[in-house]
């Protein structure tokens, strides 16, 4: 029946585990910081389990590292590491651009181009 399509239940672990990486990717969490499970538990109104067990999952990735007490640790990352990262991220955006470039209609190409006008605008104005 349309409609009546089945709705995906994410986890408690897995929504933990998606805002931390979250944080990760856009920097909020410093290379070198202690993440404390109960103190995480806390901020996000968790109980520790779904806690440890999304940072235990980011530690079998290697986006943390185990520390001492009950601790996770962001790892520091090394220059060279840094690059590899890049320029992996900048070769997957260009396939991504290329794969939809390919697919675009016309009406989304107008579309675009009126955002980009409205961005070149607003930014010449400095808004």
């Amino acid at each position: 029946m349309p409609g009546t399509e089945k709705t995906q239940h994410i986890s408690l672990t897995t929504q933990v585990e998606n805002r931390l990486k979250h944080q990760l990717s856009i920097g909020a969490l410093k290379p070198g910081a202690r993440l404390i499970t109960k103190n995480i538990a806390q901020e996000l109104g968790v109980s520790i389990t779904p806690v440890r067990e999304a940072l235990l999952r980011l530690v079998s990735s290697s986006a943390l590292a185990v520390a001492p007490a009950q601790a996770f640790m962001v790892p520091e990352i090394s220059l060279e590491s840094l690059l590899e990262i890049n320029t992996i991220r900048t070769a997957l955006e260009e396939m991504a651009v290329v794969a939809a470039a390919g697919k675009i209609t016309p009406d989304r190409e107008q579309t675009l181009n009126a955002l980009l006008d409205e961005f070149q605008q607003a930014l010449e104005s400095g808004v």
